[in-house]
């Protein structure tokens, strides 16, 4: 039996531990998809037969091929029994085409649901899922729905991983989290930006839709392009940071505090806690990577309560040895006190 020379074994063993490193790596990294769902999709095009011409240009959806192609040749069905449904019922928002992310693919709920949840979130429609289904179904047949929706992603995802918009959080929250980003493409909706959370999504997952807004006048149509800008770089870091600070929201947010919030001389305001927190850390991840007007200009369009937190930021990014559970936990108490001392 030939002798192997040690060189020989020495670099046999280095390029099995590179091999190895690399798929521990491969299993570990931050992952990044974004796709258009189906189901979402067809929802959308039943709420927005049902409301197009109701609500103000500035949010109806971008005249692009993807529109022409996908939403207008549905345009004769508006007396379908969903879009009806959905036009004179008085339980409608933004949100609502989302809703079918509780079904399976052939549209049947789920058999794993959150159901207080969507149940408080889309009224009707989530206290009535099996009806909804139906209709569901019975749209998608009629319509003969398409889903070729031939539409590129990788420059967008280039742009996430090329702004490295994960280590800049990670760095912000002094740790080293591995985390998935799910994100859905809604190509018709010009509205809103939404976080998926009835769908018992697993840890340090964040599953969140995105709109698509109108570069130019909405008064042609034009070839629909992805592109990353400074509205979807927010959008990122913002939705990105709630899977640091939804295990601290669940910590520290407690019953004392939410009865604080919910008393009556506060209804009328934004009192969503946790995204008053969030909104804030955002505007100071801006502030940091990308310079002081950008994250005074974020700041200032956000709820007032969110400048206590940009505001406190400032010590937890003066002192490096401060824990971020620990800046958390003073931010909560800071908030709390604009509760109790009104």
């Amino acid at each position: 039996m030939k002798k192997i020379p040690v060189i020989l074994f020495i670099l046999a063993l280095s390029v099995i531990g590179c091999k190895q490193e690399e798929a521990n790596n491969k299993r570990t990294e931050n992952t990044i998809s974004i796709t258009i769902d189906d189901r979402v999709e067809l929802l959308r095009v039943a709420y927005f037969l049902a409301i197009e011409d109701s609500i103000d240009e500035d949010v109806r959806p971008c005249k692009t091929d993807f529109y022409k192609t996908h939403f207008e040749p549905y345009k004769k069905y508006v007396n379908h029994p969903l879009v009806q449904k959905i036009g004179t019922g008085d339980e409608w928002n933004a949100d609502l085409p989302s809703i079918a992310l509780c079904l399976d693919k052939d549209l049947k709920p789920k058999d794993s649901l959150n159901l207080k949840e969507f149940s408080e979130q889309f009224g009707w429609y989530g206290k009535n899922i099996d009806s909804l289904s139906k209709l569901l179904i019975d749209f998608k047949k009629t319509i003969a729905f398409k889903t070729d929706y031939n539409v590129d992603f990788k420059s967008f995802e280039d742009s996430i991983i090329s702004n490295r918009i994960t280590k800049k959080l990670n760095d912000f929250y002094r740790t080293d989290k591995k985390t998935t980003l799910k994100i859905l493409f809604d190509p018709l909706n010009r509205i809103t930006s939404k976080a998926i959370t009835f769908t018992n999504n697993p840890e340090n997952e964040r599953l969140f839709l995105i709109t698509y807004l109108c570069d130019n006048p909405n008064d042609s149509f034009k070839e629909l392009q992805l592109k990353w800008n400074n509205d979807y770089r927010r959008i990122i870091i913002h939705e990105n940071s709630h899977i640091y600070t939804d295990k601290l929201f669940r910590k520290y947010y407690d019953k004392t505090f939410d009865s604080l919030v919910n008393q009556e001389k506060f209804k009328e305001e934004f009192n969503d806690i946790d995204e008053i927190i969030v909104r804030g850390i955002t505007a100071k991840i801006l502030e940091l990577n990308y310079g002081p007007e950008v994250g005074e200009y974020e700041i200032n369009i956000q709820p007032e309560k969110s400048k206590i937190v940009y505001d406190y930021l400032d010590k937890y990014i003066g002192n490096d040895k401060m824990k971020f559970e620990r800046a958390y936990r003073e931010i909560i108490e800071e908030l709390k006190k604009t509760y109790v001392l009104r």
